[in-house]
């Protein structure tokens, strides 16, 4: 009878668990819940630019004005000044014994003689000394680039004291030594004609004639 009854509790535990494993195999697996992925943020690929678009045009840069370099606008300044200036230079001369030049210069003319169709100079200019020409020459030195010159440029001498029918002749000047000018000055008025020579110190601006020929052409 003991025997029965604790085959019994063996039965009966076994069949409990058994019904256990039973329901355990047989209750089916919950399915996942779906789950909603949040929206892409967006990014700018990285190293590359955005396209443009109508809606994002670039701006038109402003335009830079042009300032020439230094050397360009003091070349400008210079080009400027010399057709702005009130002489002309009509003759240089190199001195072959001393380190200086010697420029003749006069006053330039005006440029608005003549028609509107045919402008052209009051004066003749391009040389001096006589009534038909720019009444006086001014005579000034240069200094050539030497350690042993004066570096200052300074005038030396007015000529002539009145203009007469002689002229300033430019291809004449020369020196004859280190501080002495030779030049001729010529010029007439119809049948009359004169030819001089004048000699010029640089050091003490004195101008002094050496010669002067007349001549007369009979008239036809």
């Amino acid at each position: 009878m003991r025997f029965t009854r604790a085959a019994q509790y063996a039965l009966l535990v076994g069949l409990s668990m058994a019904g256990v494993a039973c329901s355990s195999r047989g209750a089916a697996t919950p399915a996942p819940t779906a789950t909603r992925l949040p929206p892409p943020t967006p990014t700018e690929p990285v190293g590359l630019l955005p396209s443009p678009t109508a809606e994002t045009s670039l701006p038109t840069p402003e335009p830079t004005p042009t300032i020439p370099p230094p050397v360009e606008a003091n070349a400008q300044q210079l080009v400027q000044a010399f057709i702005d200036a009130p002489y002309r230079v009509v003759a240089v001369a190199q001195n072959p014994f001393a380190p200086y030049s010697l420029i003749v210069a006069n006053a330039r003319a005006r440029a608005d003689c003549g028609s509107p169709a045919q402008p052209q100079r009051c004066t003749a200019d391009d040389t001096c000394g006589s009534i038909y020409t720019a009444p006086t020459c001014f005579f000034f030195v240069e200094p050539s680039f030497d350690i042993t010159a004066d570096p200052a440029t300074r005038l030396v001498a007015r000529w002539p004291d009145e203009p007469t029918l002689a002229g300033f002749a430019p291809d004449s000047l020369r020196f004859i030594d280190a501080r002495t000018v030779e030049f001729r000055a010529a010029g007439g008025d119809g049948g009359y004609g004169v030819e001089e020579v004048w000699w010029l110190d640089i050091v003490t601006g004195a101008v002094a004639m050496q010669s002067r020929v007349e001549h007369t052409t009979p008239l036809p």
